[in-house]
């Protein structure tokens, strides 16, 4: 089981490697800004199909919109890397707005293990 979640992850590091191989081509802020709305659209290809994804995958269908979430985190963490790179004059524009849709999926994602861990600790030590 752990080596398929290695190699899920690595076929999920895909996109990453297709932004920074496209920061060949342009310029790594011109890439990441036309590619940043990629987790988003997949992570709501996702929740729309979700349906006969659970049909056809069972308890599998969580996988996609997870590795999808992981995605997006490494992408935020890109995004926020080249936010740091320049002073606030010398950013493209919209590079800003391009790392906070890169990075939703994986906000969400962190949310919802917080509200999980908390709701865990909370009814689980008897705090109500």
């Amino acid at each position: 089981m752990l080596t398929l979640g290695f190699l899920a992850l690595s076929v999920a590091l895909v996109p990453l490697g297709i932004l920074f191989a496209l920061g060949r081509l342009w310029t790594l802020e011109l890439a990441f800004t036309r590619l940043a709305w990629i987790p988003l659209v997949a992570l709501a290809l996702q929740l729309i199909a979700w349906r006969p994804m659970a049909r056809a995958l069972g308890y599998a269908f969580l996988l996609p919109p997870l590795l999808t979430c992981i995605v997006s985190v490494f992408f935020g963490i890109v995004g926020a890397t080249l936010l740091a790179a320049r002073s606030r004059a010398e950013r493209p524009p919209g590079l800003a707005l391009s790392t906070i849709v890169a990075a939703t999926p994986g906000i969400l994602l962190v949310l919802y293990i917080t509200f999980s861990v908390t709701r865990f600790l909370v009814t689980s030590h008897g705090f109500r």
